[in-house]
């Protein structure tokens, strides 16, 4: 239940006066507070009797009272009942049902920018999503086509708001959660991953997989949630939802993000969400890509090291020992470069022995320029974005590779126009970046760039 407030409020026969919301149903909303203060007992007595009424009266002050604590009060209401059992969750899903608008009302309060009703937006976003879950449960299985056409499209404009919030890094945390625990009511639902994933202008996943990033680190009730949705995504069932998830944590990087979380990251039921999404997409239903996204980005070596470590939860252990021995199996299956090509896109470099190995660089370094030069750009965006010592290096030390052992290698290396950032990297407060940087310069000048 989203708690109200130890706040003292007006009754609801007083706020109820002069708008059109009338005394009957303001009368209802008093007696519900009155018995959710007294207990669960004298809630579900009540709402045998008047629940249908009850969730009617608090969908009409959505509609009609402006006060912005009124309306979180009410919404709040909604949640209450939801949590009352079956008879409160029923009485709310009918009376959404009943309506020809559905989640209208809902939807109208999230339409103000004022930075001031955050709290309301994200309290109703949070409520919305909740009162969806238990109608998506209601319509399984559902023939009535044009009612799920318009919870769909009700649904998106949900989802499109959530993500547009996400995207504001000026959002408090207590705000950011409630937004992503409301998808995570969302995301419950298969038909409801599919079009999170599928939804091209909203991006969604990428926008949630932005929130695992090394600065949102500290904000770990934030952080857990925002793995948990993608958890939540990894129960895609098979074949279209699951290729929509696949495409979509492909598209949002999301094995290496997880990657670099799990080496960064020590509370333990973030590292236990983590690792049971990457053990979830290893399954066939996923695109292999994802798996070979994880032997690239070393989730293998990280495993192995976290497994070192005493966990409390006994399924981080299972978890870990599943995926280890998948992404084992996986690599098996993948040549040298296939190993190398997949770690330089997923972004997540680090000094394993072909970055180093003479003869690794003299058999594969014209595959480079296969898929209009995919590997060589990826390691100038590197170069150009991250900001992680390690990857620059190395993303330093393969370019000058390449160079060296490329008969076009000065060529190519002028075209993808990389001088003007080695030259800043030298002066990197970094000594191994500027080593790395200073080495690539120079062996571009040997080469007579």
């Amino acid at each position: 239940m989203v708690a109200s407030g130890s706040r003292a409020h007006a009754l609801w026969t007083v706020v109820a006066q002069g708008s059109a919301v009338n005394y009957d149903q303001a009368q209802l909303l008093d007696r519900l507070e009155r018995a959710l203060s007294h207990g669960s007992d004298e809630t579900a007595t009540l709402l045998t009797s008047t629940g249908p009424d009850t969730a009617a009266a608090i969908m009409s002050v959505l509609t009609h009272i402006v006060a912005e604590d009124d309306l979180i009060r009410a919404a709040n209401l909604i949640s209450s009942m939801l949590e009352c059992g079956p008879t409160g969750v029923k009485c709310v899903v009918d009376v959404v049902l009943k309506k020809e608008d559905h989640f209208t009302c809902f939807l109208n309060l999230l339409r103000s920018g004022n930075e001031l009703q955050r709290e309301l937006a994200a309290t109703v976003s949070f409520v919305m999503g909740q009162v969806y879950m238990h109608v998506a449960k209601n319509q399984s299985g559902s023939s009535n086509a044009a009612l799920q056409s318009v919870v769909e499209t009700q649904l998106l404009s949900l989802m499109s708001y959530i993500c547009s919030q996400l995207r504001d890094e000026t959002l408090k945390e207590t705000e950011v959660v409630k937004l992503l625990q409301a998808l995570g009511f969302v995301l419950r639902s298969d038909s409801a991953r599919r079009l999170f994933c599928n939804d091209q202008s909203t991006q969604g996943v990428s926008v949630v997989a932005r929130l695992v990033d090394e600065e949102m680190h500290h904000q770990i009730q934030a952080l857990y949630q925002a793995v948990f949705l993608l958890w939540l995504l990894s129960f895609a069932s098979e074949g279209e939802t699951a290729q929509a998830v696949s495409q979509a944590m492909d598209e949002a990087s999301v094995p290496r993000r997880l990657s670099l979380l799990l080496r960064e990251v020590t509370a333990e039921k973030v590292v236990r969400v983590c690792v049971s999404t990457l053990n979830n997409l290893t399954k066939s239903k996923f695109s292999p890509r994802l798996r070979r996204e994880m032997v690239g980005a070393g989730i293998t070596k990280t495993v192995e090291q976290l497994s070192v470590r005493r966990w409390a939860d006994i399924d981080i252990v299972n978890d870990m020992s599943a995926l280890g021995e998948s992404l084992r199996d996986e690599q098996k299956l993948m040549s040298t470069f296939e190993v190398y090509h997949h770690e330089v896109l997923s972004g997540a470099l680090q000094w394993t022995h072909v970055h180093s190995d003479d003869m690794f660089w003299r058999d594969n370094v014209e595959k480079l320029e296969s898929n209009n030069m995919e590997v060589l750009r990826c390691l100038v965006r590197l170069l150009n974005q991250s900001s992680d010592p390690m990857v620059l290096s190395v993303a330093c030390n393969d370019l000058a590779m390449f160079v060296k052992y490329h008969p076009r290698g000065r060529y190519i290396a002028q075209s993808l126009g990389m001088k003007t950032r080695l030259m800043q990297l030298m002066t990197s407060e970094n000594p191994d970046v500027r080593r790395h940087a200073l080495n690539c310069v120079q062996v571009i000048m040997i080469t007579h760039w």
